[in-house]
């Protein structure tokens, strides 16, 4: 006892030294906050949000909302988007106010309709349709999903289409659309079923058996939990073979055959104490094999499981387990103890009374009406079963019907196609025998016309070609020799005139002329910046990436326009040439924005993907015409961007608005 004391002391005062550093951080970056501004203040509100993430004592809500008001203010709308995922999950599940979270995702949704940011966006509209689920909005939250699905279906994230497409399948499936639900649940299991990880596909399928069971198909629903369970005992998942166990031995209850039941509940035991099994698992579990075993007169079982339940009850604190009371009334009917039985059925039914769980409080009703004859009261007997039999009604008609849709759309589809294949046999005969009538008569005309044809398109296509090839090679020739050049000058410059400089600079300074030191030491400087505009050292010292942020801060510690860049590492992904040319296009870019556009804030993203390297480059300057650009025929530096995008094998596009700025993106494969 004293050694438990003294340990609960130990973790309070650990508790409290943690939220003492807790509050000092936070204390720490509010002050940094203050003194900064732009994208350092930005950097600090980040990582105080994220510091604070979910902790109301620290009014995480106002300052989530604060950063990201500030993140979209600077035009940095994934980290926007970030705090903005992680907000709403706050609010909906942390704080539960479903409804509150649906107004602050309309209002995030209304500030970015059309970023690029696929992936973030994916997750943003997931976690919006969930708050309408939670008000069983379930029309608002398909729309709402199948937006998502749209994102991630740009992003080319099978994963997160194959997650979505499953959640579509459960929202349909619970606006009663069962036929709709089946055909997404199996679409989803399609874009899963490449997926690394095996329970990532089937999950889908699990989803589409207990659909199958609810509605009137149990067999489809067997054939479903047999594959789930072969494939994985192949990929060495035991939960899942434990949970298919468990949802086919509660079918089998459902449809009166306990037998079958106490099968599949053994076949489940094997794997009931595995690692992923948590004791809430374990308890549920009991609990349902204490009722089969009672409900089949196998009282010593019964009386070991409760005995293990009674144990476990005592040593947890929270015991919770669906169903427990009915397994505790089972359990006393089968021993005779009729009162004790009805006062355990009482509370099993008070549990499930107002839930959706209509299965549940049907066997509620049942267990009741069997209990209530046994003692003799007769009125609360025949209330019980004719609730009992309403509710047994009720779902069997849902069932059937949407058995008979189920299988109709089948004979349909079986027709149709037996239809399609029945008219594409006539249709075939007849070509066939129109054929053989006009071959001879039309063969050789056609044969003839297709050569000259053929030989006249493939003149047509090689000279084509030529041609392209010529200009290309041309504005390489042209390009490569520019680079060429350039690399002699600037190392004649650095070899030549630049030791001469520096010379001169060392002499003038021995000297004692101050002013003509400092214009040696001042044209050098400036020979140097030449020299490095003409070769750009920092590539091969820097990598392109290093090169790249290198320019960018050296623009923004030289100009008023603010510059925000988000860069990855893509290096490995990049060929000597390709990283000269991409540099020559950002250094390009940078040169345009600081002379022509008049923008006040600039961001550079170069993000690397799975297949290949994406860069954006936006700014809010005033904008101008992209094809009158083009048609400008003095206007070179248009052409040369995408010649030199070309060479490196990328995509170039260009969006420019009047007064709002200019987007320029660039994709290149790997």
């Amino acid at each position: 006892m004293k050694r438990t004391c003294c340990l609960l002391v130990l973790v309070t005062l650990s508790l409290s030294a943690q939220e003492v550093d807790l509050t000092r951080s936070v204390q720490s970056l509010k002050r940094n906050i203050h003194s900064s501004k732009a994208g350092e203040r930005l950097m600090w509100m980040d990582s105080l949000s994220k510091l604070i993430e979910y902790r109301t004592d620290f009014a995480y809500d106002s300052i989530a909302r604060q950063t990201i008001d500030y993140a979209l203010e600077l035009d940095s709308t994934r980290l926007a988007l970030d705090h903005s995922i992680a907000l709403l999950t706050h609010i909906s599940r942390g704080l539960g106010k479903p409804e509150q979270a649906i107004g602050f995702f309309h209002g995030i949704r209304d500030r970015v309709p059309n970023a690029p940011y696929s992936l973030e966006l994916t997750e943003f509209y997931t976690r919006g349709a969930y708050c309408y689920q939670m008000l069983n909005r379930y029309a608002e939250a398909l729309e709402i999903h199948e937006q998502a699905y749209t994102f991630a279906l740009n992003a080319g994230d099978r994963m997160k289409m194959g997650s979505i497409k499953e959640k579509i399948g459960t929202v349909l499936s619970f606006m009663g659309e069962f036929q709709q639900s089946a055909a997404a649940l199996e679409e989803a299991h399609q874009i899963l079923k490449d997926h690394s990880d095996p329970r990532m596909a089937w999950r889908p399928k699990g989803t589409l058996a207990v659909l199958y069971s609810q509605n009137g198909l149990p067999e489809e629903a067997k054939k479903i939990r047999m594959e789930m369970i072969a494939a994985a005992r192949g990929y060495g998942r035991d939960a899942t073979v434990f949970d298919q166990f468990c949802n086919q031995a509660f079918d089998e209850m459902l449809n009166g055959r306990p037998k079958e039941q106490l099968k599949y509940l053994d076949s489940a035991k094997v794997y009931l104490y595995i690692p992923d099994n948590e004791e809430y698992d374990i308890q549920q579990f009991l609990a349902t094999q204490l009722g089969a075993y009672a409900e089949n007169g196998m009282l010593e079982k019964a009386e070991a499981v409760k005995l293990d339940l009674d144990k476990r009850k005592e040593e947890n604190e929270y015991f919770e387990i669906e169903g427990y009371n009915l397994a505790l009334g089972q359990y006393e009917m089968a021993r005779g103890n009729f009162k004790d039985a009805a006062i355990f059925g009482e509370r099993e039914y008070a549990n499930v009374k107002d839930s959706q769980f209509y299965e549940a409080i049907a066997i509620a009703h049942g267990f009741l009406a069997r209990v209530y004859d046994s003692l003799g009261d007769q009125g609360r007997t025949n209330a019980h079963l004719k609730a009992y039999h309403r509710i047994k009604d009720s779902i069997e008609s849902v069932q059937k019907a949407n058995a008979f849709s189920y299988y109709q759309g089948l004979y349909e589809a079986e027709r149709k196609d037996s239809e399609i294949a029945s008219q594409k046999s006539e249709i075939a005969l007849l070509n066939a025998k129109n054929r053989v009538a006009n071959q001879l008569m039309v063969f050789g005309g056609l044969g003839i016309l297709a050569l000259l044809l053929i030989f006249y398109l493939v003149r047509l296509q090689y000279a084509t070609k030529r041609e392209q090839q010529v200009q290309v090679q041309f504005s390489r020739n042209l390009i490569k020799g520019q680079e060429g050049e350039r690399t002699r000058v600037a190392r004649e410059l650095h070899d030549g005139v630049g030791q001469k400089l520096m010379l001169l600079a060392k002499r003038t300074k021995l000297s004692g002329d101050s002013e003509m030191a400092s214009l040696a030491t001042d044209t050098l400087e400036e020979l140097r910046s030449v020299s490095r505009d003409l070769h750009p050292a920092t590539l091969e010292k820097l990598g392109f990436s290093g090169a790249v942020r290198a320019i960018i801060d050296e623009v923004d510690a030289n100009t008023d326009i603010f510059f925000t860049h988000n860069i990855d590492e893509v290096d490995d992904l990049l060929n000597d040439e390709s990283s000269l040319q991409l540099y020559r296009i950002v250094q390009e870019l940078l040169n345009n924005i600081v002379k022509h556009s008049g923008a006040k804030a600039v961001s550079v993203d170069i993000e690397r993907k799975a297949d290949g390297i994406a860069m954006v480059v936006r700014d809010n300057g005033k904008g101008f015409s992209v094809r009158e650009k083009l048609r400008d025929t003095s206007s070179l530096g248009m052409r040369t961007l995408l010649e030199r995008a070309k060479i490196a094998g990328a995509k170039f596009h260009v969006e420019s608005k009047a007064a709002i700025g200019t987007t320029i993106s660039l994709e290149m494969g790997v």
